[in-house]
């Protein structure tokens, strides 16, 4: 076995260090799991005072545990934590799962012992899970060893959580509907096994077919991209986050800052990575089921079989929600459900057959729905009533989803009478829902995931026409300043941000620093017409908000007035004089740093407002033409700058490019942590685009 990684879940020996013969302790449960849950490998409780224990033989420490040993399960106090895992090192063990808690999430103590874990860790090559976990199982080897009191059937989905009380609600729940897991993972503290380690983790077992995350840190944010990327075509993976509202990463020294925040990296590392995001573990889970069981569907067009209108009608809204259709039958597949169900029943879409449909024609009338070439995808719906078993409509959905090569979803509206039929449906591999709108999102789900798996390759290819070097030229100066202690961030002034951008290829109108009234007027002559006149001062961002912007200047006169009034006798002030770009469409970029996924980019609708509309898309940097222009189409600038009401579309092509070129600049120079271009004016279709104001924020870091 290469990957040490596959011994958390195919060991051959486990030790339980710290196991009880209390049964109401945690690590008495874990044996009885190893044992009772069908673990082939050896047992090796282990505890000073020796003994037996459901019927193992107890070993004093782990010294004198025979071979065959792969992997230990620490159950101690915290504190001891440390010297059982230098022993297991000294044993030569390579993984190593600590449950125990006590550590972080308690304070500095805590993380400082945590600390010692990983170091110890890394001095002989384990991995390690936690601390602070409750363990791994793997339902088809099988192997448990949780605490956990039941095991799940065996099934499709992976799990990795940071969470362990995630992972027991989840079991329980899973237990009590009948859905099959393949592997789970309890992951912690994270203090070495990540979230993205869970990732191979679970797709490294053949049974998984769709994996689910639960994470409330990402330490590794790029390992996370990385990883997703690298296998979410193969298999979906779905992901649910705690904390994505945080603030965290809101900054102030940039529209981009202001509008970033963790929730805006999270979800453009999930876009790159191909993951799909979902707001709760129910939507999840719900997900989840129809990924790990049912076909891709080859559009968006979904067919409705019900006995009743109402849950229909919120099917269909549901479907609308997620970007779903409702598909148009055929004549000829109207006039074949005439002939299979009930008298008067509705034969449009939804396909109505009213109170009293048998059981055998749900999958009558699924087999012609689904034959249906206008049809991609199928959601039977049933309220139950006193005529028709439901546990026989059950078993005839799973029929006709096992004839289907088309998605089949079935919603039963009820509660204790459906019990036996969730379980029919579930081991029948066909998705269960108990609400409309549930089921409508599972099968949005699954159309996301198909246009998600057939898009095309997301990764950059480096642009070959910048200047790196005169770019680093540009910035040295100001970074040496950075470093130095009270001085992080430095904001380069406008003329030299422009000149950074410049040497990337971005198109910068010819502007000069004047720090006098000649200056100014020799600057205005030079760049040539109309010059836009805009003030530099002392911390001062917002340039329009205190009258620091003058537009449209022609002429001697006018540029001293301007200077005159924005300068004036200020030793602190000067004046930026810029040549007046083209008239065009304002939009903004911008780059931020965000600590756990690095660079991200955003574009949307630019000039005062941007805070306020909020018209943005966020992307992570850099990236390829094809998400350029995806990101721009997303927003409500890049809709305008198509073309709307006859306007002649405005140069998105350029606006590609600059986007790019920022994306590579800021990949390039980590010491850029913001940067706005707000307004990039975009002329027509072909003229190009100007970044007229540049800003950019330099740390030392």
């Amino acid at each position: 076995m290469t990957n040490p990684l596959e011994l958390f879940f195919d060991p051959q020996g486990v030790a339980v260090i710290g196991a009880s013969n209390d049964p109401a302790k945690l690590s008495y449960g874990v044996v009885r799991n190893l044992k009772e849950h069908g673990y082939q490998g050896a047992i090796y409780p282990i505890n000073p005072k020796g003994g037996e224990m459901l019927d193992l033989k107890i070993y004093r420490n782990i010294a004198e545990v025979p071979d065959p040993l792969e992997l230990a399960v620490i159950m101690v106090r915290a504190e001891m934590v440390p010297g059982e895992l230098r022993a297991c090192g000294e044993r030569g063990l390579k993984v190593v799962i600590v449950i125990t808690g006590g550590f972080r999430e308690v304070g500095e103590e805590g993380a400082a012992l945590e600390r010692s874990l990983k170091t110890i860790a890394d001095e002989y090559g384990m991995r390690l899970i936690g601390p602070n976990c409750v363990g791994t199982m793997d339902t088809h080897i099988p192997l448990d060893t949780t605490f956990i009191s039941q095991m799940p059937r065996r099934g499709a989905i992976g799990f990795a959580s940071h969470s362990g009380a995630i992972v027991g609600g989840t079991i329980d729940w899973a237990i009590q509907m009948g859905v099959g897991f393949s592997r789970i993972a309890s992951l912690g503290n994270q203090v070495d096994v990540s979230i993205a380690d869970g990732i191979g983790m679970m797709a490294a077992s053949p049974h998984t077919k769709v994996i689910n995350l639960y994470a409330e840190g990402i330490p590794d944010g790029p390992g996370f991209v990385k990883a997703a990327a690298a296998i979410y075509r193969e298999k979906p993976i779905v992901i649910v986050k705690a904390g994505r509202t945080s603030a965290g990463t809101r900054a102030v020294a940039s529209h981009t800052g202001a509008l970033a925040g963790t929730g805006r990296a999270y979800a453009a590392a999930c876009h790159r990575a191909g993951v799909l995001m979902a707001d709760s573990l129910q939507e999840q889970n719900d997900i989840a089921m129809a990924l790990a069981h049912q076909p891709l569907p080859a559009g968006p067009r979904v067919a409705l079989l019900t006995n009743a209108g109402g849950p229909a009608a919120l099917a269909a809204d549901g479907l609308d929600d997620v970007d779903l259709k409702m598909a148009d039958l055929t004549p000829e597949t109207q006039a074949q459900l005439k002939a299979v169900t009930p008298h008067g029943t509705q034969l449009g879409n939804p396909v109505d057959m009213l109170g009293g449909p048998r059981a055998e024609m749900f999958s009558a009338a699924l087999d012609i729905i689904l034959a249906d070439p206008g049809v991609d995808m199928a959601l039977a719906m049933f309220v139950p009533q006193a005529i028709t078993p439901v546990n026989d409509v059950a078993r005839h959905v799973v029929e006709a989803a096992a004839r289907a090569t088309k998605p089949v979803a079935c919603c039963l509206v009820g509660g204790i009478s459906i019990t036996k039929a969730i379980h029919i449906l579930h081991e029948g591999n066909v998705p269960f829902y108990p609400d409309p709108t549930r089921a409508a999102k599972a099968l949005g789900g699954l159309w996301q995931y198909a246009q998600l798996k057939a898009r095309p390759d997301l990764t950059p290819v480096p642009l070959e026409d910048v200047s790196r070097e005169l770019a680093e030229q540009i910035l040295k100066q100001a970074w040496e300043r950075a470093k130095e202690p009270g001085n992080s961030p430095v904001f380069l002034d406008a003329e030299t941000a422009g000149e950074v951008a410049a040497a990337y290829g971005i198109r910068v109108p010819f502007s000069g620093i004047a720090h006098s009234v000649d200056e100014a007027v020799a600057l205005a002559e030079r760049a040539g017409g109309p010059v836009v006149a805009k003030l530099i001062a002392p911390g001062l961002i917002h340039k329009a908000d205190v009258g620091g912007i003058a537009l449209g200047l022609r002429g001697a006169d006018e540029v001293r007035a301007a200077f005159t009034r924005m300068v004036g006798t200020h030793a602190d002030r000067a004046l930026m004089v810029q040549q007046m770009a083209p008239k065009g469409q304002e939009v903004i970029l911008g780059a931020q740093r965000d600590p756990q996924f690095g660079p991200l980019l955003m574009f949307g609708m630019g000039g005062i407002y941007v805070e306020v509309l909020k018209d943005v898309a966020f992307r992570l940097a850099p990236l390829c033409a094809e998400d350029a222009h995806a990101m721009i189409a997303e927003t409500a600038a890049g809709k305008i700058m198509a073309g709307v009401r006859g306007q002649a579309p405005g140069d998105i092509a350029a606006v590609v490019d600059t986007l790019r070129r920022v994306g590579q600049l800021v990949a390039d120079f980590p010491q850029i942590s913001e940067m706005d271009i707000n307004p990039l004016i975009v002329g027509a279709e072909g003229e190009g685009a100007w970044a007229v104001d540049v800003r950019m924020a330099i740390t030392g870091a």
